[in-house]
């Protein structure tokens, strides 16, 4: 069982030996940062430690803030009824009538009006032994207390005959007060309460002293009382130290090497508590020990520390502590939060430590947020002048990410003056655009403006009133203003509505985004079958303002809408409720009209379209024999539908989203065919357009049907819909991301809006997203 102490394993001479390291914030940890460019997460967490003093220029604690994990006490029993299963550190028989029970004299106690009895004497409460309190005891009766002491409910029938009366003598027995109250009451307390209680209990204990069978010592010679079985269940690491056959196992007293006392403290609390008291002070050690120590939900908390507390002045140490410990969900979060908030950033000290590679991925991103491109340019000469006559060289190839074409007449000759540009042969051309631009004579590309602040945005939608009484179309464009993140798995959006579009009210219909204008199109206003609707309407982001556009050749609901080589396509759909489309058409803007295109090889409703790497591809829907399809077509506008391999999850699919992600298509939510009608598809699958092939992806958390869906910075958000099995509507937000490769619950709708749509929009000055 011993690992090598080099690769923060545990070692028979003591756990948790680290090596020393600087200080996050340093210009050496910015250049390992930035070593590569792609921000790969390093092969184990542990391999690379940060000093435990967090820089100097972090903000000081006035009060540490109190972190809870709600579902700490849920875990931690779960982690305890698994080690009695396991028959790991029993330290409880029960002999009955030709059985044996076991379990953890803690466990009981916990469970018991009178927990110090389980301890000292080693025998349970009152006068009686434990063999004596075994004849008193049914293995019924014990069965029940055994399942409420780890799970804080009761799982036997108790109506069978003597049943009660078996329990309740084990009750009394063993002073199981609360378990007789339950059996007893009308009104039973929730589970999740009695196993809260219960942890409460140990609490107590553990602070008392009473049952503690093991010294935690930090290095310095700190003690620490502790329960084995708590530490065991508490987290993969303790266990494999207390159940693995090391020598910790059978030693009273276990050091960990390395760990500061006060974060050995901390770590004990959150075991027997679920809550942490963070600060920038000891957020870095604790981090460091809870990698260490594989203490996954307490660095949740910290993780939550981060992103609530970080700023201008601690975010670039935020990116550097993520990469170092492979946190992926917090170094994109803080990189993100370094493009929107890059205008302040770029000016601070610390700026001029990031590494050449890491300052030329954030300033070719469109989302680096700036008034004026010319503060990326100042942002380039200040790094440069840092340090010039190493930085010097790298100036050109940081100048090739600054968009020039966007630059006003006096910022152009601002940066003619600059003498960092006469000092390098090879920022010459730099020099030469500079000059044209400025001359009226440039003849180069141009360049799109940089767009910060891509926001998810709900378009209209169906929902049901304030009284239940009714269900009422909506008119409403919303947009994710911030994403909230509480302690634990809470999570909160804060919306904000920003337009309307043009009566009527509308859902089933679809959007599309093109050139900074938002393309509404079709749908329908009620549920009459001359309620779909034909109309298109287009909003101007710049000028805010909505414009109606021809109507579409069909009226269309339950159809697809993409855009392809500037011209925006809508595919199949429903006409009249009693018939389903083949048909396509096409708008081009210049022109102001649609025309038709080549229609779908068969008649299909419900189905998705996306565009990847200039084609457009069709998956699934319903035929018009209300067939769910399974097939994914590769569609041209002159040549029509090519077959490709069929979706691989259910017989079919339709209601569903398809979107592009990385060199991929997902396919997730909608409906299947069942034996006996539909059901929701949980399961998502991703097609690989260069092999004709899908493979899966994990599951969705909850019913998508008729979802709004788009993908933001890489990541795939699918909003709303309903469940086809339940009929009820769905108010929750979930984003996947590929990097992580889960789904992530962000919080819910203003309304629990279906059939709407969602696209991103950029909204520069509005919105604070991170």
């Amino acid at each position: 069982m011993e690992r090598d102490s080099k690769k923060g394993g545990m070692t028979r001479g003591g756990v948790g030996q680290r090596r020393g390291s600087e200080p996050p914030g340093t210009r050496r940890q910015y250049q390992k940062l930035g070593a590569d460019v792609n921000l790969k997460h390093m092969p184990d967490s542990k391999a690379c430690h940060l000093h435990p003093n967090p820089p100097s220029s972090l903000p000081k604690d006035l009060d540490l803030v109190p972190y809870t994990l709600h579902s700490h006490s849920d875990t931690l029993f779960t982690h305890l009824h698994r080690l009695k299963e396991e028959k790991l550190l029993l330290d409880c028989t029960f002999p009955l009538k030709g059985e044996s029970f076991q379990a953890h004299r803690l466990v009981l106690a916990a469970a018991s009006q009178t927990p110090d009895a389980f301890f000292g004497s080693k025998q349970i409460p009152g006068t009686l032994g434990m063999d004596e309190v075994s004849h008193h005891l049914t293995p019924v009766g014990l069965r029940v207390v055994l399942d409420f002491a780890y799970s804080g409910d009761v799982f036997a029938d108790l109506s069978k005959d003597g049943a009660m009366e078996e329990v309740l003598d084990a009750c009394r027995c063993l002073r199981m007060d609360r378990l007789r109250e339950r059996c007893t009451s009308m009104a039973a307390t929730p589970a999740a309460t009695e196993r809260e209680r219960s942890l409460a209990i140990i609490k107590d204990m553990w602070e008392r002293g009473v049952g503690c069978d093991v010294t935690i010592q930090a290095e310095s010679g700190e003690t620490h009382s502790a329960h084995r079985v708590v530490l065991a269940a508490g987290g993969d690491y303790f266990r494999a130290l207390l159940c693995g056959g090391l020598r910790e196992s059978t030693e009273d007293v276990v050091c960990l090497r390395g760990v500061p006392s006060r974060v050995i403290e901390s770590i004990l609390g959150f075991i027997y508590t679920g809550q942490l008291r963070l600060g920038w002070s000891q957020i870095w050690e604790l981090i460091d020990a809870l990698c260490q120590f594989q203490l996954q939900g307490a660095l949740s908390l910290c993780i939550d520390f981060l992103l609530e507390k970080m700023d201008e002045s601690s975010c670039l140490d935020v990116l550097v502590l993520a990469e170092t410990y492979g946190l992926a969900q917090l170094g994109k979060a803080a990189e993100e939060y370094i493009l929107a908030h890059f205008q302040g950033i770029s000016a601070g000290e610390k700026f001029k430590d990031v590494p050449c590679s890491l300052l030329g991925k954030w300033l070719e991103k469109d989302s680096l947020c700036v008034e004026s491109e010319i503060v990326v340019f100042r942002a380039v000469v200040s790094w440069v002048d840092d340090n010039p006559k190493k930085r010097l060289p790298l100036l050109p190839s940081l100048l090739h990410h600054v968009r020039f074409p966007l630059f006003s007449s006096s910022e152009l000759q601002e940066a003619l003056s600059c003498s960092l540009l006469y000092g390098s042969s090879r920022a010459r051309r730099s020099l030469e655009v500079l000059r044209s631009l400025l001359e009226g004579e440039y003849r180069g590309p141009g360049c799109r403006p940089r767009t910060p602040n891509q926001v998810l945005v709900l378009v209209c939608g169906d929902t049901v009133d304030d009284e239940f009484m009714k269900r009422v179309p909506s008119q409403t464009l919303w947009f994710a203003q911030q994403f909230h993140r509480g302690p634990g798995l809470i999570r909160n959006i804060e919306w904000r509505q920003f337009a309307e579009i043009p009566e009527p009210a509308r859902f089933r219909h679809c959007v599309c985004v093109l050139n900074d204008n938002l393309y509404v199109l079709g749908g329908r206003k009620y549920y009459g079958a001359l309620d779909i609707l034909k109309s298109a309407f287009r909003f101007d982001l710049s000028r805010c303002k909505w414009e109606r556009l021809p109507d579409m050749l069909c009226q269309r609901d339950y159809f697809s809408a993409v855009l392809l080589d500037g011209k925006v396509f809508a595919l199949g759909g429903n006409l009249d409720d009693s018939r389903y489309m083949d048909a396509v058409e096409y708008y081009t803007p210049e022109e102001n009209t649609w025309r038709p295109a080549h229609p779908l090889d068969t008649a299909v409703c419900g189905h998705a379209a996306a565009v990847l790497d200039g084609q457009i591809f069709v998956s699934g829907g319903c035929d018009p024999h209300q067939r769910c399809l399974p097939y994914m077509w590769h569609y041209h506008p002159s040549r029509g539908c090519s077959t490709r391999a069929p979706m691989t999850v259910g017989a079919g699919r339709a209601g569903h989203t398809m979107l592009a992600l990385g060199r991929g298509l997902v396919v997730a939510g909608g409906l299947q065919p069942l034996w006996m009608g539909f059901g929701d598809q949980l399961l998502c699958e991703l097609y690989d357009v260069t092999h004709d092939s899908w493979s899966s992806i994990p599951a969705l958390p909850r019913p998508h049907l008729s979802p709004g869906a788009t993908v933001i910075d890489g990541r795939l958000y699918m909003v709303g819909g309903s469940s086809a099995s339940t009929s009820r509507d769905t108010k929750w937000v979930h984003r996947y991301d590929p990097m992580e490769g889960c789904w992530e619950n962000l919080g819910a709708m203003p309304h629990p809006y279906t059939d709407l749509a969602a696209c991103s929009l950029p909204l520069p000055g509005i919105v604070d997203v991170h």
